[in-house]
């Protein structure tokens, strides 16, 4: 067999044949892998660092909200880390949370992917405070949920409001667009609670186990019996 036979066969068996001679990355699961047909399949992303993760004496003096809402050196790094970690997985989509830190982590992985301009969607935003000072305190908030409480601050949003309005825009997704693999960017909170949805426990009771670090991919699909959580908070 010639040199140039064996390489084709080689590019076959290892799947990485493609147009004009391109290589096609080898998707490596991040967990257990998914029942047939999944309705949808989704790696739910949290923001990668951003400054206002990053404790006080450690950020530079003087930054700006828009400053403390972007990515650090190290959050753009690991926002690209995400990207290459997920190249071969058959996303299509790349969907983000409207704050900044998020938009910025889901234009960084859709670039590396080639999936085009990334979607905004308010359904992954961060928890709405309202008037309350005390709910924007995330101590308050985790303090009521360890005691399995979940209050509605004035004008605001409980956690498990946050979880409904994504888990809206997913099912929605099952429904109109069945056989979606998207990328959600969003923010530790919403995570959290979409990966105890998953995991078959409410967001209270789930919170502390299922929340995942910045910059960290999980992996859950959506059936027609259900939801099912394949893999939680793996470091690309």
């Amino acid at each position: 067999m010639t040199r140039v036979a064996l390489a084709l066969l080689a590019s076959v068996v290892l799947g990485t044949a493609g147009p004009a001679g391109a290589e096609r990355p080898v998707f490596s699961p991040l967990g257990a892998e998914p029942g047939p047909d999944p309705l949808v399949r989704v790696y739910v992303v949290r923001h990668a660092e951003a400054w206002k993760n990053v404790p006080l004496l450690r950020r530079p003096p003087g930054l700006s909200a828009a400053q403390l809402d972007s990515l650090t050196d190290r959050g753009r790094a690991q926002a690209r880390a995400v990207g290459t970690r997920l190249a071969g997985a058959g996303v299509t989509r790349v969907v983000s949370s409207p704050a900044q830190r998020a938009r910025q982590t889901a234009e960084r992985i859709a670039d590396v992917l080639g999936t085009g301009p990334i979607e905004v969607s308010a359904a992954f935003r961060p928890l709405e405070h309202g008037t309350s000072r005390e709910a924007a305190n995330y101590r308050w908030r985790t303090g009521h949920w360890k005691q399995a409480e979940d209050p509605r601050p004035p004008g605001g949003e409980s956690l498990g409001d946050g979880l409904a309005r994504a888990v809206q825009f997913l099912e929605a997704i099952g429904r109109t667009a069945p056989g979606t693999t998207l990328v959600v960017v969003s923010h530790g909170e919403i995570t959290a609670a979409l990966l105890s949805r998953a995991a078959g426990m409410s967001p209270l009771r789930g919170y502390a186990d299922h929340f995942v670090g910045e910059g960290t991919i999980s992996d859950l699909v959506l059936t027609a019996e259900g939801w099912e959580l394949l893999a939680k908070g793996v470091v690309p």
